[in-house]
């Protein structure tokens, strides 16, 4: 069931100075650990990088900018968000190997049809899919078309719908000042939605939900991370 937002609730949006303030550098234990297992991942799981084109689906504000551009030989950064817009932007012209795409993750084919992807490693990082504003289903179809077609990678991480009761709750009442305060009439515990009286609306994956990724995706399952049961990566290749 959606949640739905009485109509004196403002719609919720991005704010980049208070996403790094509160999320990247964030001093929850939970956001702090995921933030970290990803870019280690990243950084040490992708056989030479130097040889392939990294297309951040979702990039935000850039926040992985800085350690992807060191091990890539180029980056695509894809946001359609306007205020994150505005701060990837910034943080771009700090590269040489970064490229700047607008527009919807649901359309990433098209999007790139006209650019040049050396063996592409698609990433969708810290649970982007929670708030995708469109079909999960079909923005992952999307990445596995890129990814296929230069014969090359998907990296997709999530939250786990497992944890939620215990961990959900806490984790985002330390980044209130970003994303409100929790609306505990649409929050879904079974379903592992998160809604605030902002506005904002996230979710946290079923296993169902994460073996449905497994089946869109395809291709060749090359890593997982499970460590942590309140977060799971996924590494296909093709």
């Amino acid at each position: 069931m959606e949640p739905k937002l009485d109509s004196d609730k403002r719609v919720y949006h991005w704010s980049p100075q208070k996403y790094i303030e509160l999320v990247e550098h964030t001093d929850n234990p939970l956001l702090r650990e995921y933030q970290q297992v990803e870019l280690e991942y990243v950084a040490s799981k992708i056989q030479s990088p130097g040889a392939k084109t990294f297309i951040d689906v979702g990039a935000g504000y850039g926040r992985v900018l800085p350690q992807i551009a060191e091990i890539a030989r180029g980056i695509i950064a894809v946001e359609i968000d306007q205020e994150m817009l505005g701060e990837l932007r910034k943080r771009a012209e700090e590269y040489d190997n970064v490229q700047i795409v607008e527009g919807d993750g649901n359309q990433l084919p098209d999007l790139l049809k006209e650019r040049n992807t050396v063996k592409p490693v698609v990433l969708s990082l810290q649970n982007s899919l929670g708030p995708w504003v469109g079909d999960w289903r079909g923005a992952l179809s999307a990445m596995r078309k890129v990814a296929e077609r230069g014969k090359g990678e998907v990296i997709v991480s999530v939250f786990c719908q497992e944890e939620f009761g215990d961990k959900a709750i806490e984790m985002y009442k330390s980044v209130a000042g970003l994303v409100g305060e929790p609306d505990f009439e649409g929050i879904d515990y079974e379903g592992g939605i998160y809604v605030t009286d902002h506005g904002y609306r996230t979710r946290w994956w079923t296993f169902d939900e994460r073996e449905k990724m497994k089946q869109i995706l395809g291709g060749q399952i090359v890593g997982e991370v499970t460590d942590n049961p309140a977060f799971y990566i996924l590494h296909v290749s093709y």
